[in-house]
């Protein structure tokens, strides 16, 4: 399993509340219509390539961890379908030149990015407030594990549509779950992690496979857990 980020979930979590899409649209908007005012028929690739790297630039500057530090910028096509080549101001078969139109476009597929990290979001607290913890509860703790783990991926499956590199989110995905729980998988269960959840692009694993794979995962951290404690006694 990759390493995510050097943000823990919570500060990422953190930082998703103080989102104000207004003031990020009068920032895109006080930098486009100098460049693109009205009446402006169509922009050279040279123009749009120029623009569209100042805008990267502008949402780096204005945004904070749950865009900076989690991988959802604006152009992976795997979450949200935004693409430079052919959202900004080129769209088909007839590009919009009207720069509240593009701006629109790029907030819709920034909310599109904060609703899957709502949505895990939910899953971890419903864990972290659900999750057994007393001693003989390994065998529910076990499922309630692969239960979240399935959700979690099922989640990311449907915001990315499992597109090109689609597995790259699901990684993250289930190293946040596990550091919103604070369980630090060991070595075992990175391993099965590494072997069971090695996805392709353009296909989602079979539910009964994906089922069996984050059990038997579930199993591996539980017990890394278990060796863990045992040897602080």
């Amino acid at each position: 399993m990759s390493k995510t980020s050097s943000f823990s979930w919570q500060l990422i979590r953190d930082s998703m509340d103080g989102y104000e899409p207004e003031r990020l649209a009068k920032v895109l908007r006080a930098y486009l219509e100098p460049r693109v005012p009205p009446g402006t028929r169509k922009l050279t690739d040279e123009q749009r390539k120029d623009m569209a790297k100042h805008i990267q630039h502008l949402l780096n500057e204005n945004l904070p961890a749950w865009y900076t530090e989690t991988g959802v910028y604006l152009g992976n096509e795997s979450m949200g379908g935004y693409c430079w080549c052919h959202s900004f101001f080129n769209q088909r078969p007839t590009p919009n030149m009207r720069v509240q139109d593009n701006i629109q476009l790029m907030i819709n597929a920034l909310e599109q990015r904060r609703a899957w990290l709502f949505k895990l979001d939910a899953v971890y607290q419903s864990l972290r407030e659900g999750l057994p913890s007393e001693p003989g509860d390994d065998d529910i703790r076990v499922l309630a594990l692969a239960d979240g783990m399935v959700e979690v991926l099922q989640i990311t499956m449907d915001a990315t549509g499992c597109e090109e590199s689609w597995y790259v989110f699901a990684d993250r995905a289930l190293g946040w779950m596990f550091d919103a729980l604070a369980l630090r998988p060991g070595y075992q269960a990175g391993k099965l992690m590494n072997k069971l959840f090695a996805f392709e692009s353009w296909h989602s694993p079979p539910d009964e496979e994906l089922r069996e794979s984050a059990e038997k995962v579930a199993t591996a951290v539980v017990e890394d857990e278990g060796r863990r404690a045992h040897r602080k006694h």
